[in-house]
């Protein structure tokens, strides 16, 4: 598809313009669905908040803020920090409107999320101190600290921008780009959309400090299990092939141009209402109610 220059309207009145950078998340919605895309990054259609995100928000955060200086009691500062970031969410969680018993359900798993990763790191501590590889536990907490917690990296070229959540550095030099996940997801393999995003991360990195990494990993933080993938000169001409014809076929902002995936409704997705055209079934409706009570004011008005 050639670059099209067209900006117009939504029936809304919004002003459609194609998106000015891609991330690797607006990638991989693209090769889910081009109608998702559509929705989200052309219409820029409001989505609902999900007790999903709002996790996946306090457990980054967490573990962000975790690696910002060692404490004497790494479990007792672990749980402060799950118990300030759930805390900033409050308004965001008043918003789901979920039921006492849920609403402490999920919290409960996120608590279990971060908890997991925590006890999965002491027991690296107490080996590294126990082999001689780190004097104390202090010593060992920055043996294993990301270089950097996160990074963030945009590239013109490239027309793309993202969020690295953690750079790891080992003893021999070897660099590992690390993507947190808080997904139900386990045991082995990565299918494409993980392979996709590494591959940009990758790539970014590398047109950033000059340097390619030898590795990308995604961190499956429910589960304690991570994934990686060497870093090969295939895997960045994925990456960057993927850019470019991502990039060229999002320079429409005529809908026809995002048709849905395999031509049929997603099993789950933001904007299901609208593709399904239950939205509009629904404002029918409204609309007809509306009209009703109008009708029935004015018979009322004309009887008496």
């Amino acid at each position: 598809m050639t670059e099209l220059k067209e900006i117009k309207e939504s029936k809304e009145g919004k002003v459609l313009e194609p998106v000015k950078r891609l991330s690797p998340t607006s990638v991989n919605a693209w090769f889910k669905c081009p109608r998702e895309f559509y929705y989200n990054y052309i219409e820029k259609q409001k989505v609902k908040p999900n007790i999903a995100l709002v996790k996946g928000s306090v457990v980054h955060s967490v573990l962000e803020n975790f690696y910002r200086g060692y404490k004497p009691n790494l479990k007792r500062e672990i749980k402060r920090l799950f118990i300030k970031e759930w805390e900033k969410q409050k308004n965001l969680i008043k918003q789901l409107e979920l039921n006492p018993i849920n609403l402490i359900k999920e919290k409960r798993d996120a608590f279990r999320i971060v908890m997991g990763f925590y006890n999965k790191l002491k027991i690296t501590l107490d080996i590294l101190v126990k082999y001689g590889k780190a004097e104390n536990e202090r010593h060992a907490y920055y043996l294993t600290k990301p270089k950097l917690r996160e990074m963030y990296i945009k590239n013109e070229d490239l027309h793309c921008s993202g969020f690295i959540d953690r750079i790891h550095e080992d003893f021999d030099g070897i660099v590992t780009l690390g993507d947190y996940k808080t997904s139900s997801k386990y045991g082995i393999g990565l299918n494409q959309s993980y392979k996709r995003q590494l591959g940009i991360y990758a790539l970014l990195y590398e047109n950033d400090t000059g340097r390619m990494p030898d590795f990308v990993s995604i961190i499956f933080l429910r589960y304690g299990e991570e994934f990686l993938l060497e870093v090969t000169p295939s895997l960045m001409k994925f990456a960057r092939d993927t850019l470019q014809e991502t990039w060229a076929r999002t320079r429409s902002v005529d809908i026809k141009d995002y048709p849905l995936k395999e031509g049929k409704l997603c099993g789950w997705c933001n904007f299901q209402h609208i593709c399904s055209g239950k939205e509009e079934i629904e404002k029918q409706k409204r609309l007809d109610k509306l009209k009703k009570l109008v009708e029935d004011d004015n018979n009322e008005k004309s009887k008496s």
